[in-house]
């Protein structure tokens, strides 16, 4: 299944760095970034990270819709010059345990304390039979 819808900042969310070495998620919806969102969030070289993500792209056992997340337009100087690929969450969580950088280690501890986080849950109370007040 090949996603082609177009999205743009405001239609998903992604990650960003805060002044205190923070992550920091923009947007309200689906969590979707871009090459070069990726190469400023994981402080790579775009070398690095689209051999690691051509490499995940094609050799791991990912569903389609966990490799593709729509394309974003590309605007130069006014005109629009193509689409550029967004890749979604999974893809970006595995690219982390695929690169080396402080950046890369940072977002991992990041998602591992996100999975640890207890759940608010909430306790369902049944009545049953005939209340009399």
């Amino acid at each position: 299944m090949n996603v082609n819808h177009h999205q743009t900042k405001r239609d998903r969310s992604y990650f960003e760095w805060s002044d205190k070495v923070q992550i920091v998620r923009k947007g309200n919806g689906d969590i979707a970034m871009t090459e070069s969102e990726l190469v400023d969030f994981f402080g790579v070289t775009w070398k690095k990270l689209n051999y690691r993500l051509q490499l995940l792209i094609k050799t791991t056992h990912l569903h389609p819709d966990e490799r593709d997340a729509g394309e974003e337009e590309v605007f130069v100087n006014g005109p629009l010059r193509g689409y550029a690929p967004l890749y979604p969450l999974s893809i970006i969580i595995a690219l982390s345990f695929q690169l080396d950088s402080t950046e890369a280690y940072l977002f991992r501890k990041y998602i591992c304390r996100e999975i640890h986080r207890p759940a608010n849950i909430i306790t369902p109370i049944f009545l049953v039979g005939k209340i009399d007040n």
